[in-house]
């Protein structure tokens, strides 16, 4: 293990060698022996201490600084956005989507439906549009 190695494990794992990963252990010790691994240690322990210290902050402070963060948010100036940007939303989609729905069945039904005069019945000609089998569309060969 090189010093720059371990100075880099021990700013990602701290001070404590016995908390680094089991492999690294061994080569640690024998650096941390040294002047140079001790004071990178030393230095790493003294980081760990101030990191393991909550913070004690008053209720009142905290909820001053909340509503500091919240009364910024509010004055940032929103994004402008042309006018044609909220026809893209999905609300105003709603009527085109439907519309090209319509006209993609009406052109399926001109398609698949033979043009007949007089149907004797509604019926029948609901059950020649959707039943694929009798056109011949949806047989197996």
């Amino acid at each position: 293990m090189t010093p720059e190695q371990f100075r880099q494990l021990a700013e990602t794992w701290g001070g404590d060698v016995e908390r680094w990963p089991a492999p690294t252990r061994e080569a640690a010790r024998r650096i941390a022996a040294t002047a140079e691994g001790a004071a990178v240690l030393h230095q790493q322990a003294r980081l760990d201490r101030l990191l393991a210290v909550a913070p004690e902050i008053e209720t009142a402070r905290a909820d001053r600084s909340s509503f500091l963060v919240l009364q910024r948010l509010a004055d940032m100036p929103q994004p402008h956005r042309p006018a044609w940007y909220r026809l893209l939303r999905w609300p105003a989609l709603v009527p085109a989507a439907s519309l090209a729905c319509s006209a993609l069945v009406g052109v399926w039904l001109a398609g698949a439906m033979p043009y007949v005069h007089s149907p004797s019945d509604p019926l029948s000609v609901m059950s020649g549009v959707f039943d694929v089998y009798a056109m011949g569309f949806g047989s197996v060969q």
